[in-house]
């Protein structure tokens, strides 16, 4: 890891997932090896040890074919806005971003801890 990497901010889900569509689509060799084994091509390109119970999987998208990912239920209680959550909808976002960023944080912590709190990772090897 670089010197500008680890004084970089820590990369979002969406970043991560961004930059993994934009390779793929760019680099057939890449599209292989993520679809073939995505958690080691995180490991290689981000230099971090993934948890061995973190499982990924890969599902490509084609004309014929649409995947949606419904996350686990998350276990907070999501009936009731927590004081940070009412101040993001009170700033402009709504509260089904705010439920949808709840849960993506709660389902992915062990992989986002593990991608954004230790580097920032280069997606462009």
């Amino acid at each position: 890891m670089t010197e500008s990497a680890s004084s970089a901010a820590p990369q979002t889900r969406k970043d991560i997932e961004a930059k993994i569509v934009a390779l793929a689509w760019q680099d057939d060799g890449f599209r292989s090896k993520f679809v073939a084994d995505p958690k080691r091509q995180f490991e290689e390109r981000l230099g971090v040890k993934l948890p061995p119970s973190l499982k990924m999987t890969v599902h490509e998208e084609n004309e014929n074919n649409l995947h949606f990912v419904i996350p686990a239920k998350p276990k907070a209680n999501m009936s009731e806005l927590s004081d940070e959550e009412l101040e993001k909808v009170a700033g402009g976002t709504d509260v089904l971003t705010t439920i949808v960023a709840a849960t993506i944080a709660i389902v992915t912590s062990a992989a986002v801890s593990a991608i954004a709190g230790t580097t920032t990772g280069d997606w462009t090897k």
